[in-house]
Order: C-alpha cells, then structure tokens, then sequence
C-alpha cells in the first residue's frame, strides 16, 4: 500500500529534516489524545470501494461508479466483529488512491452519490461512523491524498483547496474523528501542503490525530507485516527539537489490502496473529489489523470467525496477572503511588520511584513456587519513556536468577521466555533510566500450552 514512496516520508522525522509547525506539540511526554490513543492498542482498518469489486489493489480511477453496489452492505456487521474481537478503534478508507468517495462529496461526481447502489442515496462513512459511535468504537478515517480521478491533482494549489475542503465534509459531519490516516503512496510529482492539511485538521477536530504521513502524530512502524522493532523509542527529534511520535503498525488478516474472491486462503492463522501482536502491541506500539469487507459489503464470515478466535486467544493467554495477590517490595520509598497497585490494582495507579536509582527495583514473592512463561510490563508513559535499560529475575526459593534483559518498555512490553519455569519470586530491575523511573503495570502470565 506504501511502497517505497511512504518509506521516504517516514524517514524524514527520523532525520530532523526539517520541523515541524508550531501548532505541533513539542515535547518528552505524549498528549493526552496520544496517551488515550496508545492506550487503544487495537484497530481494524477497512479497505473498501471500486477495487473491491475489480479484483484490484490500486485503481487507477476509471472503474464506474456502478461497479459499487455492495448489496448486504451493513456497517453494524464489522463494528460488531471489531468490538466483539476486543478492538478498540476502527478506520475506513473514505477515499483510496484511485479517488472514489465513500460519501457524497459536494466536491466530485467520482462517488457513491453517481452509482446504483442505493439509487445514489447512500453514505458509508455516515453509516460507518453512526456504527462505531453507537457501539463504542472509536472512529478514524483514511483519506488518500494520492488521487488517480481527479483532474485537478496536477495543480498543487488547486488540489490543496480540493483536499482540504474534502477534508472539511469528512471532520465536520460525521461526529468524533480518533485518527486521521494519511497514505504516502504516489504523488506523480504533486507538492503536497502538509503544514495546511495538519492546521486544517487541528481547526475542524483539535483532538483527531493525524497518522502516517505529513505533520504525523502517529508514526508508520516503516513495514507492512505487523511487527515494530525492539528496542521501540517513542521519542525523536527534529527541528532541534524533541517530540512524542508512537509508532502503528499497519498489517493484512490475508494477503491482499481489498477483498478478492479467491485469498481466503491465505488468511492468517491464530498462531500468526498472536506473533503480530506480540511483534507490536509486545513493542509498545499500536497494531491496526486490515480485515476487508466483501463485495456484499460484509466482512467474511471466515475472517470474523478468525477474528473471535483470536480473542480468546488472548483472553486465555492474558486472563490471570499472577503477580496479583503477591507480596511487593521496592527498592525504595515512591514519589507517588504503590508498587502492590502496579501489580494488583490495574493501569488506574501508578509507582514512580523517589530518584534515579540505577539499581531501583520492584519485588514481588509468593509463598509458594508459581509458574510462568511471560512477563507483561507497563512505564507510566505520561511522564515519558524514562526506562533505558531492565532486567528480570525470579526467585527459585534460594537463589535469584536473571531471565531476562531489555531495553525499551514504554506503553507496553511482553517478554516471552523459552519455556516455562517455576519460582517463588520475581523482581523488575531498573538498570538505567534517565529520571526518576515509574511503572504503570506488571505482570507475570501463564499461556495455554496450545498457545506457546
């Protein structure tokens, strides 16, 4: 979907090419909105529109507008599969890169409003939205700044007021916007105004989030296959300055962005998935899991199934923090919170150690020995990636043993060991940090053995 045109935009941030406008917020610690975003974890991107129906990834704008007639379309059937899954936030592409609308623009004939389907009364993005809101769901939009039909595209100026005033319809009506997803992909030489598109978006939705591309809030993870890296930084710096910048990591439940009639076969298997989410939510980043609706405009059966698979999965996986219940220690006293309630008490507490002790440590003991296979560890991001260097050891009720060493933690960080192994205690060790370090969460877990 990228290719290598997104790659180069995603390289600049990294670079400190150049910086970023004012208007975006500088700084160690991420915004509110990045917090609750990071939070999320889990979203189903949706590919949706005249490729579903052509067999094709990329149209290059001619398909009719009648070639859209999703007969069964109905919003509620994905909102209901991505919540059920436990997925947070759903995004759907309103317009992809051969620049067919989903909505009614006022802007272009290149929509739903010139084909048959609902004798040119339908909406998706409106049914889509009233969905995800309806249920809970938080909403994004995809809205390709590459555009194939267009015929003002080869004018810069021209297709900025074109785009932003497509921009304008979609953030003005169609409620609360979560995440706003911009494609790298293509341009033919087009300048795209990305300051104007990022102060654009921040007068019609302060809160939305713009991804990927441009004046981004959430970064592109830099691969389409759903893994980030280890170590992950949330931080980096541009313009001589440093900013928050969370990384997503865009991947396929089958081989293919759209529908096509004959991939049902190469649908991801439980065992797969839970490599990807352990490869990015395990990093601290965000996982965005594209599940394509058919052509009657439902997600296939064999998908949503797969989907519910998945989550008990992670339900049996992640049901029980064997930590909680446990005796916690710490290495000294804290600045707030109590490290028992970063164990017991879920993310609503948080433990920060009094200084930047480069051995500061949480201990948790049982009385008895209890085995474990992983160990869930969360830093109390608000106050900024701290954590540079961790280890775990485990008590086996004589000696301690070190299992494990890392780096990054951030948002979130899962650390499966070989196998399982039996023990009385477990203590997080804070090697280094560049401030007074503080944790959010931690846990010690057991897998099912058909899940190791």
């Amino acid at each position: 979907m990228h290719r290598i045109a997104i790659i180069a935009l995603m390289l600049l941030p990294l670079l400190a090419v150049y910086a970023w406008p004012p208007e975006r917020p500088a700084g160690d610690t991420p915004t509110p909105e990045q917090f609750a975003w990071q939070d999320l974890e889990l979203g189903i991107f949706c590919h949706f529109g005249t490729n579903t129906f052509h067999g094709v990834e990329w149209g290059d704008g001619t398909a009719s507008p009648d070639s859209f007639n999703p007969s069964e379309f109905d919003a509620r059937q994905w909102v209901a599969a991505a919540k059920d899954a436990g997925f947070k936030y759903l995004i759907v592409t309103a317009k992809h890169h051969d620049g067919f609308c989903l909505w009614p623009t006022g802007r272009s004939d290149y929509s739903v409003r010139s084909s048959k389907w609902r004798d040119g009364k339908g909406d998706v993005i409106r049914e889509v939205a009233d969905a995800c809101h309806e249920a809970g769901i938080k909403f994004g939009i995809y809205l390709s700044p590459w555009d194939r039909h267009e015929p003002c595209y080869a004018d810069n100026k021209a297709y900025d007021e074109y785009y932003m005033a497509q921009m304008t319809e979609l953030l003005s009506n169609y409620g609360e916007v979560t995440e706003f997803w911009c494609d790298g992909a293509g341009g033919k030489g087009h300048v795209y105004n990305w300051d104007a598109y990022y102060r654009h978006l921040k007068k019609l939705q302060p809160k939305c989030l713009q991804a990927i591309a441009g004046v981004a809030e959430i970064r592109w993870v830099g691969n389409e296959d759903g893994f980030a890296p280890d170590p992950m930084w949330n931080v980096v710096e541009r313009g001589g300055k440093k900013y928050w910048f969370p990384a997503e990591c865009d991947a396929r439940i089958r081989r293919n962005w759209f529908w096509h009639p004959n991939d049902a076969n190469t649908l991801k298997s439980v065992e797969y998935l839970l490599k990807m989410y352990h490869g990015s939510v395990g990093h601290g980043a965000g996982l965005l899991l594209n599940v394509a609706p058919d052509d009657r405009g439902l997600l296939p059966e064999q998908d949503v199934a797969r989907l519910k698979e998945f989550r008990a999965a992670l339900a049996a996986i992640y049901k029980e923090n064997l930590l909680a219940g446990s005796t916690v220690t710490v290495s000294s006293e804290a600045v707030v919170g109590s490290a028992q309630h970063v164990v017991d008490a879920g993310l609503s507490d948080v433990w920060q150690a009094v200084e930047n002790n480069p051995e500061a440590w949480v201990e948790a003991m049982w009385p008895e020995p209890v085995t474990f296979d992983r160990f869930v560890t969360q830093e109390a991001i608000h106050l900024g990636q701290r954590i540079r260097e961790y280890a775990i050891d485990v008590y086996d009720g004589a000696i301690w043993h070190r299992v494990h060493e890392g780096t990054s933690i951030g948002h979130k960080k899962i650390d499966i060991l070989p196998e399982p192994i039996a023990a009385r205690g477990v203590r997080l060790v804070i090697k280094n940090a560049t401030e007074a370090p503080g944790l959010r969460a931690f846990g010690a877990y057991l897998a099912p053995e058909e899940y190791r």
